[in-house]
């Protein structure tokens, strides 16, 4: 989702020598040795050792997976999906994690259970002139499958246009060339570590942090604090069972059919602004990242509600909170969002200025707040229309 930090790079863009090395930590962090399945009952889960968790398919009837006695919570999240989706028929539902470790995780029946009755808005805007049609969508970038399908106007405003915009059109690339822009953007000048850069006690804290999934700092050594921030926040949703294949870039790229795809944005612009920060604001924010962690399950799951709702003060109200307070933070999320929606904003009136129906994936918090596209679009006497969820499109 749009979370801070956000993207959907690669994990980890590293060196050949360093990817080597994490390659192998993730083999045994995603092993599943020990415990391959829990026959028993979900309702024997808390006593269940080690690391567990255990993921549900609510069809009929319902599937568990369940895994335990692991060393680490990104296995043990893993592999209670891997262990649903094979107990599961074609015809169940979609598996998703509900239990990790003690701490129990929305599921997607929960989210909507809170949603308002009746119509409500949805992060969707019509606008029109008089050759063209523009659909701005304000999308999730980490969700899971359980969260589809989504709302019926987004499908029928991505069936209605001939191209597909998004922020950066990472499906154009192949791995080998995403990585050879990200490596040089996420990795220390030569001569500088994180042992280097970070003050002792933030190198300390964060190497506990890594022992406790059992890695080793020095994996991640060359890595800018950006960076680090970066993966930290992607283990993190990776760990809940979140994951950008079902985010709304890749659910809507991956059916463009013959469409064009267009860019909003450049992949070495938005490199630049994640990684290319200057060194205490990467510092602080990786201080931020980790300070936050424990709160990143009910933060993002307040986060999800407030999209699904269309509620775009509390939205903005919680982006702005998991941002962080800092003087730095607060720097950063104003380069993140005002800085580029007035880009954003300009294509857009372009876009209206000439022929064609588009359909515009941006993340949702650019959409909103006094400085949002929809407002800066506004101030030029471009008005959109709120789509609303049972809106006939």
């Amino acid at each position: 989702m749009q979370y801070r930090a956000r993207t959907a790079l690669p994990l980890p863009c590293l060196s050949p020598r360093w990817k080597r090395k994490l390659a192998a930590v993730f083999a045994v962090m995603l092993a599943s040795g020990v415990n391959p399945a829990y026959a028993g009952a979900a309702d024997d889960y808390n006593a269940l050792p080690g690391k567990k968790a255990l993921a549900l398919a609510e069809g009929a009837p319902p599937v568990q997976g369940i895994a335990h006695s692991q060393a680490r919570d990104l296995a043990a999240s893993r592999l209670a999906l891997r262990n649903c989706e094979r107990n599961r028929a074609d015809s169940n539902a979609p598996c998703e994690l509900v239990r990790l470790n003690d701490a129990r995780i929305t599921s997607a029946r929960e989210l909507r259970e809170g949603l308002p009755a009746g119509s409500r808005p949805l992060y969707l805007w019509r606008y029109a002139s008089p050759g063209a049609t523009v659909f701005l969508a304000g999308s999730i970038h980490f969700l899971k499958e359980t969260l589809y399908p989504l709302p019926e106007p987004f499908e029928a405003a991505f069936r209605q246009a001939d191209t597909l915009v998004v922020e950066v059109d990472l499906s154009a690339m192949t791995p080998a060339e995403l990585q050879a822009r990200t490596i040089p953007a996420g990795r220390l000048p030569k001569g500088e570590t994180l042992a280097t850069v970070l003050p002792p006690e933030l190198y300390e804290r964060l190497s506990r942090r890594f022992a406790g999934d059992g890695m080793d700092i020095v994996l991640f050594e060359s890595l800018k604090p950006a960076m680090v921030m970066n993966q930290l926040t992607v283990f993190g949703l990776t760990t809940l069972g979140y994951s950008p294949q079902f985010g709304l870039e890749q659910h809507f790229t991956a059916r463009k059919g013959g469409r064009p795809v267009l860019e909003l944005e450049s992949i070495d612009a938005q490199l630049e602004l994640l990684f290319g920060q200057p060194m205490a604001m990467q510092v602080q924010l990786l201080a931020d990242t980790l300070d936050q962690e424990a709160q990143l399950e009910p933060l993002l799951a307040d986060m999800l509600r407030a999209w699904l709702s269309g509620a775009d003060d509390e939205f903005l109200a919680l982006f702005e909170q998991q941002a962080g307070k800092s003087e730095p933070a607060r720097e950063f999320n104003r380069l993140l969002l005002d800085d580029r929606n007035a880009g954003m904003a300009e294509s857009i009136a372009g876009f209206l200025a000439g022929t064609g129906t588009y359909f515009v994936l941006v993340g949702a918090a650019h959409c909103i707040g006094g400085n949002g596209i929809v407002s800066l679009l506004a101030r030029q006497g471009i008005e959109g229309t709120r789509v609303r969820s049972n809106t006939e499109l």
